[in-house]
């Protein structure tokens, strides 16, 4: 639902600069699947293997392959190369922060209200026919398991201006601060692992 923004985390991620979370659960579900076709031996291995691709480039050069084939134009690949996303993508007029309600470690974001939310200012659509603001997004800044200082940034709203008061209400509740730090555990179980 948040395209820009999201669209700009997944390049950095494809170019090896995303959250190391994001990076390990995308290494582990890909490592699976070398393993599973016998490219890989083990699954240590095939994550190094992924992992590698990030760093190399090359996992970029594929997905600026496929944007290509799809009908994508060389200088728009090349911008986004570049990490000219605004460039492509475009820019909020707006941008409003939301800041700690309080000292703690954030136990819980609530992705749903978040996407909900979104909706509701131009990021997905309520109705076939609505018009989706591909410049507008939310950009979390902290997320769970996160020590925050009251008053200290945890997320960005990107906006034209059609953000309402009722509806920023809802992005602030989605946090959830609590007194103590909780270990995170991003991988369960993988299934059929012994």
């Amino acid at each position: 639902a948040v395209v820009s923004t999201q669209s700009t985390g997944s390049l950095e991620s494809i170019k090896g600069n995303g959250p190391v979370d994001l990076e390990h659960i995308v290494s582990v579900q890909a490592g699976i699947l070398l393993v599973n076709a016998g490219i890989a031996p083990d699954l240590d291995t095939a994550e190094a293997m992924i992992r590698s691709k990030f760093r190399d480039g090359s996992a970029l050069d594929a997905f600026l392959a496929i944007l290509r084939n799809q009908g994508v134009e060389e200088k728009m690949a090349e911008l986004l190369r570049q990490g000219s996303y605004e460039a492509v993508m475009g820019k909020a007029s707006h941008v409003e922060v939301v800041h700690a309600k309080r000292t703690g470690y954030i136990e819980a974001v609530d992705a749903l209200a978040l996407g909900k939310a979104a909706i509701l200012f131009g990021c997905g659509r309520q109705v076939p026919g609505d018009k989706i603001d591909h410049t507008a997004g939310i950009r979390l800044l902290k997320t769970k398991g996160n020590k925050v200082i009251e008053g200290e940034a945890i997320l960005e709203v990107y906006h034209n201006g059609s953000l309402t008061e009722n509806t920023l209400q809802k992005i602030k509740g989605a946090f959830t601060i609590g007194e103590e730090c909780r270990p995170i555990k991003r991988i369960l179980k993988i299934i059929g692992d012994n």
